[in-house]
């Protein structure tokens, strides 16, 4: 659902509260499908308790101060685009009071700019966050911000360590979702990568077991498929683009689990490998008898594919004209966050929006078989918002 544009300063936070319910539930914008890219935080105790967690949409995991660590304890985010922000939350849900007690976070200053990650911060409310369990806060009015800094001033009494299991924050997006680049070089904690964009579609390819990927952009989130020739291994990956284009922050599953973090800055020396050129799909078909893509969108509840899916619509038909005996299976995923029965009929649905799509273009309807799994499959956890944006996909076989 959309909503018309008004001046901020007339915004009340009633009308933008009974957006949100008209809308359904509210969409946390510290989530990585969402565009959430990490900044900067003071301190961590290790690579398992990184800050990454506190926008992964789980409170499984968290964040934890390193030993010893003075307070204020900071860390910064940065908005996909510039938002009405209405609300935030601090949650401590899971934490591990219960062998180090005291440890949740208690005080909680929430910061917000609109003009860098580094100035122009004021305070717009503060948080005290209940021992193992989550708080939410409203605004007292939206604030146009694109750059959150939650400052944790004290916790529950532990001398040595502070947690918390996930930041929340609400609100409405202010103008249209950037159109970026992402194409480039980077290094990676898996080695070299290079990127090439054409239009919402990427395709690369990186050093680290002769890997490839494939899939789309969506604003500033690149969701993909790798591939890897020296040890047969494949899977998915969600990374987002900074606003200055210049890293990239993500994380990357197999075998439907969440393994580590995929994190790269831009520039360096290039990689060894070449990005698969022709398209990749005709391949990967050819390869594997299967293909994920993340390049056709739907609204929720909705299966209708959004204008900005005809890209990837167009690749599957060019591989059906091109090849005239090829027969496929539209299969529809979704994540888990409905019922059964809901999830598969909705899958069903969108799979069929797609094999009338291309029967429209020409493609005879004996060639093509729409089913739909519902959340039977997943490539991702279904407990994390990463994963879940994973599992939402289209994909791929032959018959």
């Amino acid at each position: 659902m959309k909503f018309k544009m008004l001046i901020i300063a007339c915004f009340s936070l009633a009308t933008i509260a009974q957006a949100q319910s008209a809308a359904g539930p509210k969409t946390n914008l510290l989530e990585i499908p969402n565009g959430t890219v990490i900044v900067s935080a003071s301190s961590m105790y290790n690579r398992t308790w990184t800050v990454s967690n506190l926008i992964d949409g789980s409170t499984k995991t968290g964040w934890c101060s390193a030993d010893k660590a003075a307070f204020p304890h900071t860390i910064v985010f940065e908005l996909a685009q510039p938002y009405a922000v209405t609300g935030v939350a601090v949650d401590n849900t899971g934490d591990q009071a219960s062998s180090y007690p005291g440890i949740s976070a208690k005080d909680v200053a929430v910061y917000g700019s609109n003009q860098s990650a580094a100035e122009g911060f004021t305070l717009l409310t503060s948080v005290q966050a209940p021992a193992g369990s989550r708080k939410e806060t409203a605004l007292k009015a939206p604030v146009t911000v694109q750059w959150l800094k939650f400052a944790v001033n004290s916790n529950w009494g532990n001398n040595d360590y502070t947690e918390i299991m996930e930041l929340e924050a609400y609100g409405q997006s202010i103008g249209p979702a950037p159109k970026v680049d992402v194409a480039g070089i980077y290094q990676t904690n898996y080695e070299s990568m290079r990127i090439d964009q054409d239009g919402t579609k990427v395709l690369g390819c990186y050093d680290y077991g002769k890997g490839e990927l494939s899939g789309s952009l969506n604003g500033r989130v690149m969701q993909f498929e790798w591939r890897q020739e020296e040890d047969k291994r494949s899977g998915t990956a969600i990374m987002v683009l900074s606003l200055k284009g210049d890293a990239l922050n993500g994380f990357w599953y197999e075998n439907g689990q969440l393994k580590g973090e995929w994190t790269g800055k831009k520039g360096g020396n290039p990689p060894r490998c070449k990005t698969a050129k022709g398209g990749g799909l005709a391949e990967k078909l050819a390869q594997t008898g299967k293909a994920e893509l993340y390049g056709i969108y739907f609204d929720s509840n909705s299966a209708v594919p959004k204008p900005e899916s005809e890209k990837t619509l167009n690749e599957i038909l060019a591989v059906l004209q091109a090849q005239s005996a090829l027969k496929l299976t539209i299969a529809g995923h979704t994540d888990a966050t409905n019922t059964d029965a809901y999830n598969l009929k909705l899958s069903q649905q969108r799979a069929e929006a797609i094999v009338a799509w291309l029967v429209k273009q020409g493609i005879a309807n004996a060639r093509l078989i729409a089913k739909g799994f519902g959340k039977s499959q997943p490539v991702a956890d279904n407990a994390t918002a990463a994963g879940r944006a994973l599992n939402r996909r289209v994909e791929l076989i032959k018959q």
